[in-house]
Parts: structure tokens; sequence; C-alpha cells
């Protein structure tokens, strides 16, 4: 079986595989599992398969997936402009110069101490162990699940790490600017997706530490549970139903 993604939240963990996807939830004391076929949408499945484009693919299935999510971002975005909206505001934003790299780097450091000090943080580590230990061909108990680092290669982080890299690059050579962000996306995602030699390797290393130091935590036995059997459905489902 193979495994496309994992994702951690503030009680649950999920995994993709090529047709499902299997979420475990701690509530109430107990964990709770769903599994669903995993949703396709044809725009998408032919955008991911052009290069420096499927970048985009991928926002667009997050957009579909948390419609509801993005829309209360958008309304909150233009209620808090409207609201700062004054002469104090603008002197402000004349006072204090920030640049669009130092800003990038508040708010990753900024996410990562909020989900590092949340539960998410111990969940994403158990996800990670969990995802290792699969990888390693090793029986999904607590015991060998426990042993596993709580950082791994394909996670999302080490793409954050490539496009604030490549940011860090271009914006040198071109000026702030829309393009500037979408050329910076598009290219960290492709160096996200192909990890050449040498330069993946840089990546891989400043996105492992970037995942300890900020994106996980030391989980519990109760975290690692609930990403175990997460995995265990997955891989129940995804066996019983092969052609």
């Amino acid at each position: 079986m193979e495994i496309y993604g994992g994702r951690a939240s503030y009680n649950s963990v999920s995994f993709t595989g090529e047709k499902y996807q299997a979420l475990a939830r701690f509530k109430d004391g107990i964990n709770k599992t769903e599994v669903r076929l995993k949703k396709k949408n044809r725009i998408t499945t032919i955008l991911s398969r052009i290069p420096f484009v499927r970048s985009y693919s991928m926002i667009l299935e997050l957009i579909l997936e948390h419609w509801r999510r993005f829309l209360f971002a958008i309304v909150f975005s233009f209620f808090m402009e409207f609201l700062f909206i004054g002469t104090s505001n603008s002197y402000l934003l004349h006072t204090i110069q920030i640049s669009i790299l130092e800003l990038l780097f508040f708010f990753l450091v900024l996410a990562g101490l909020i989900i590092k000090l949340t539960p998410i943080g111990k969940y994403h580590a158990a996800e990670h162990m969990t995802a290792n230990a699969f990888d390693s061909s090793l029986k999904l108990t607590i015991e060998n699940v426990r042993r596993q680092p709580r950082v791994h290669k394909d996670c999302g982080t080490n793409l954050v790490v490539s496009i604030v890299l490549c940011f860090s690059v271009l914006s040198l050579i071109l000026e702030d600017s829309v393009f500037l962000f979408l050329l910076t996306w598009a290219i960290g995602f492709e160096l996200w997706k192909g990890e050449p030699k040498v330069i993946w390797d840089l990546i891989l290393v400043i996105g492992k530490v970037t995942q300890y130091l900020l994106f996980t935590s030391k989980p519990q036995d109760k975290h690692l549970n609930v990403a175990i059997e997460a995995m265990k459905r997955l891989e129940e489902e995804e066996l019983a139903n092969e052609r």
C-alpha cells in the first residue's frame, strides 16, 4: 500500500491512500474512526500532471475541500482591513518598515509556536512516527511507533522551507509583486516534488530541524494510538478493495 499523504489536527490524524482516506479522532476518551472514498476532481487531476502548473492544483483542491474556511478567512480579512483603515494605521505602517521576507518568517514562527504548544503538535508527531514505522515495514504496535523519529521526509513543512528559500533568492532579483509569489510557489513546489540532489539535501536538513523545533512535540500514547488506528483502518480498506 502506498501512502499519498497524512494530516493532523487538534484531536485527529488522517492518512490518504490510493483510493481511500481514513481518519481517527480522539473524542470523549475513545478513538473514533471513519473511512471514505478519496474525492477526485477532473480539473485538478489534469492540472496535477503538468509541471509548474500542478502546484496550483494543490491550492485548488484545498479550496474546494475547505471552501467554508477560505470564505471565512476572506470575509475576516476584509473586515479587519475595513476596521483598521485610518490615518493612525497608515502612520504606523510608514513608521515600522517590515519586508515581505521578514513577515513570512514571522508568520512561520508564529504558526509553529501555535502548533507546538497545542495538541496539534503531538498529533503531527504521532502522524510522522506512524508513517515512519509503516515505511520501514514494521508492525504497527505502540512500542515500534514510539521508537520512530517525529520528523518525516515527506512532511509539508519541507514544502514551506523550499518556498521560503526560493523567495529569499528570487526577491534579490525581482521586485515584490504577485508574479514573484506565483513564481516562487511554482518553483518551490517543483523542488519539493523533484527532490534534486544537493539542493534537496539542504532543504531536507532545514525542514527536519523546523519540524522538530516548531511543528511537532513529543506525543503521548493516546496520540500515537489515534495515528496507528488511522493507518490500520486505511490499510484494511485499501487491501480489501484491491483489484
